[in-house]
């Protein structure tokens, strides 16, 4: 859902109108029925400056505004430091089937301390507030530098806000972008594990929490602004995160040997086994995503995602030649088989679009085991395919022991459903070995020449609770 917003001005307490433009529209709802933060009104002002050409805000403490008609124009609501009960009954209705319909929500801070008695509310946030300490310094350690709202960030942002304790850790219902370091800083009463960035996909919209935003300060900090505005930016987006960058293939993955970035791929004229080496060896415009291939003599490696996911949803498109050979790696452990199959008319687990075999210790006697796609979905060699892949990732308790296994909820090939609700007793014969909550995709490219396009993947909420 493409978001679009207003711009605003006007008395806290009023809502802010401006003629409807093209531009998305962004809502940005203030209200507070518990304790309000002095730093609301600079955080509005804040945001009816982020959006620049890219979005308008309107900004509301009326929670009528929360009806079927009146949301409908917005594609980003914006809870900035909401406390307590701000909506009811049927306004919770009209927001909940809003952001199925695919909306895109952001909550800021005291976000966190809404809504207490809203389950679902629970489950969009991610977690509740519990307590705080003063407001100090501390380090906060960034997880994730390749989501948008994180990559011009340090590995560890040092600053000063409230530094909110939740009443339990969103990790493993969420994908965590930051966490706190409770070496930095004193008075912190929440043990363990301490989140405070976050973000989901989640049913049907995309949810994105920062527990920073107490301070007025803080909303005058350009590296805090730069963050909420691609946090906006990146749920209007439906939550995607792309992983072919414009230029530098070290942006998106950290291992990337022998890969380039070009402009297009196409058949050699003499080698029926190969892309053609002149688009290989140009060079790519700027700021024009481009084609990710393992060409000729140079397939000797995988390339292998900065990003690590557990629940995803990932969007693929490759191209192999005659005879080619590649995969793509859940976790860098799980496979979906690219090969040149087309045509074949039984597929086993080892042609395109089947489940790679694995050790399956369940099985009398033990031993590999795979699992072949229902139809047979591969294109010619040289012509783009894609895989839309759901993926559940394993389930572990406090001690690290599996309690569940990984499983592809939803793999469909060029269109075609191939496997649903496959579950994985174990890692693909020669994806990595062991077992773990969250890890990177793998594309596969030592086995031939491959192409890649359009990698995109974003990270899965929990299944809603009723």
């Amino acid at each position: 859902m493409m978001m679009l917003i207003l711009v605003a001005a006007g008395l806290l307490q009023a809502e802010t109108h401006v003629a409807v433009t093209s531009e998305p529209q962004v809502l940005v709802f203030s209200r507070t029925a518990g304790f309000r933060h002095g730093s609301i009104e600079p955080g509005v002002k804040a945001m009816q400056s982020l959006g620049g050409d890219a979005f308008t805000v309107v900004h509301t403490e009326d929670p009528g505004r929360f009806t079927h008609d009146g949301l409908a124009s917005f594609d980003a609501v914006v809870f900035l430091n909401t406390t307590m009960d701000v909506l009811d009954d049927a306004q919770q209705q009209a927001f909940a089937g809003w952001y199925r319909d695919g909306g895109g929500y952001v909550g800021i801070h005291a976000a966190a301390d809404t809504e207490y008695d809203w389950p679902w509310y629970g489950q969009l946030m991610g977690a509740w507030f519990m307590s705080h300490p003063s407001v100090q310094e501390a380090d906060i350690v960034v997880e994730d530098r390749t989501h948008p709202a994180m990559s011009h960030l340090p590995a560890t942002w040092t600053c000063t806000d409230e530094w909110y304790d939740y009443r339990a850790s969103p990790r493993g219902s969420v994908h965590v972008l930051a966490r706190m370091d409770h070496d930095s800083y004193e008075g912190e009463q929440m043990e363990g594990d301490h989140p405070v960035i976050w973000c989901q996909v989640f049913d049907g919209g995309t949810a994105f929490y920062t527990g920073r935003g107490h301070t007025d300060e803080s909303f005058a900090e350009p590296a805090f602004r730069e963050h909420l505005r691609q946090a906006i930016l990146w749920v209007i987006d439906d939550g995607w995160i792309e992983l072919v960058p414009e230029q530098d293939l070290g942006q998106a993955w950290r291992q990337a040997s022998g890969w380039i970035n070009v402009h297009q791929v196409m058949p050699h004229e003499s080698n029926p086994r190969d892309f053609h080496s002149g688009a290989a060896s140009e060079s790519k415009a700027v700021k024009s995503p481009g084609v990710l291939v393992n060409h000729g003599e140079d397939h000797r490696g995988d390339l292998v995602s900065a990003f690590e996911h557990g629940d995803a949803e990932v969007h693929v498109e490759f191209m192999v030649p005659e005879g080619s050979n590649s995969g793509v790696y859940l976790q860098g452990r799980y496979e979906i088989q690219i090969l040149d199959s087309h045509g074949k008319a039984e597929p086993r687990h080892d042609d395109c679009g089947g489940i790679y075999q694995r050790w399956d210790e369940s099985r009398e006697p033990h031993g590999y085991e795979g699992t072949p796609p229902r139809v047979n979905a591969a294109r010619r060699p040289f012509q783009w395919q894609s895989y839309d892949i759901i993926f559940r990732a394993p389930r572990f308790d406090a001690e690290g022991v599996k309690i569940s296994n990984a499983r592809f909820e939803r793999v469909v090939h060029n269109g075609q459903v191939l496997h649903e609700d496959v579950e994985l007793s174990g890692p693909t014969r020669g994806g990595f070995a062991d077992e773990v909550p969250v890890g990177p995709l793998r594309l596969q490219g030592d086995h031939g020449p491959v192409a890649y396009r359009n990698v995109r993947i974003r990270p899965l909420g929990s299944a809603v609770s009723d």
